[in-house]
């Protein structure tokens, strides 16, 4: 019997290893994840342009004021005409609110009603905080879902599930740290967003699984022809509603507003991730441990056996 899936497994499993090792090799090269003020800390601006305005405008505006704009993101408020900027750091010996002034006045001369808002500065213990309670949830949910699983199916499925997970959240990571994508708050939701999507997913496969080994037993097929049946059965589902919610999530991507694309485009690729590690890597991991268990038992049954004789 031809196995479709399983027997390509070694390849997607090479595949996800040079991404994650072209992530390691990004965060030696560039010094680290590209960390936001939610885990550095820092200050936030808040300025209403009083009309549609030019990003670009407001980089001159800040490059003026000695600004680092390699530290500095400015994003579009819920209003159309509202300007956060989020600074890492301030310029030397220069006030938070000195340096709004100089900033709406350097914008005054093309945008007239241009007003002050508030300022928001983020510390070094809250954004530590942060840190901690990011690690903490992410987790907590690989815990819980370990143990779910477990009650569900086996050990060895939460196993294989909590590792799918784990390399989701590490293929995920590595993009960020490729693109240079700006690490805050809203990338936390998107990776426990995708331990849901790819857990939901894994637990499908591992439902059919479970339903054809009662249909069969290892001598008429083995464990990988079993799962690579089950795979071909779930597969019209996994395909329509991993393309359902691709397409939304890539028009968010599209159409949104700058804000939002740090949070969407991981979640694009957890998205992806998440559906081929369901397949190649999760129930691959569970055949492994289960044949593993198998010989186990196979090597342990003389030794008994000769006891006995005994």
């Amino acid at each position: 019997m031809k196995l479709w899936f399983m027997g390509k497994t070694k390849f997607f499993i090479v595949l996800s290893c040079i991404i994650i090792l072209a992530g390691v090799v990004a965060y030696i090269v560039f010094g680290g994840l590209n960390l936001g003020i939610d885990f550095t800390g820092g200050s936030i601006f808040t300025i209403e342009m009083g009309s549609t305005y030019n990003d670009q405008d407001i980089n001159n505006a800040l490059s003026a004021n000695s600004v680092d704009l390699a530290t500095t993101q400015v994003v579009s408020g819920s209003s159309g005409t509202e300007a956060i900027i989020r600074m890492q750091k301030l310029p030397q010996n220069v006030s938070a609110v000195d340096l709004r002034q100089s900033i709406i006045k350097s914008l005054t001369t093309k945008y007239p009603n241009v007003v002050a808002g508030e300022i928001e500065h983020v510390g070094g213990v809250t954004s530590g905080e942060i840190v901690t309670n990011a690690f903490m949830s992410v987790l907590i949910a690989s815990a819980l879902i370990l143990i779910y699983i477990w009650i569900r199916f086996t050990l060895y499925s939460g196993i294989a599930g909590v590792v799918a997970l784990v390399h989701d959240v590490l293929v995920m990571t590595a993009f960020v740290c490729l693109a240079r994508i700006e690490i805050n708050s809203p990338y936390i939701a998107a990776c426990l967003t995708i331990l849901g999507y790819s857990i939901n997913d894994t637990i499908v496969v591992f439902d059919r699984i479970r339903e054809n080994n009662k249909k069969y037993s290892l001598k008429e097929k083995t464990r990988a022809q079993i799962a690579d049946q089950s795979i071909v059965e779930t597969l019209p589902r996994t395909i329509n509603t991993s393309l359902t919610v691709l397409m939304m999530i890539t028009s968010v991507y599209i159409f949104g507003v700058p804000s939002i694309k740090t949070f969407t485009l991981p979640l694009i690729v957890g998205l992806i991730s998440g559906t081929y590690s369901s397949i190649f890597i999760a129930t691959p991991i569970w055949i492994w441990l289960e044949d593993a268990r198998d010989k186990r038992k196979q090597f342990s049954k003389p030794a008994v056996a000769s006891k006995s004789k005994a």
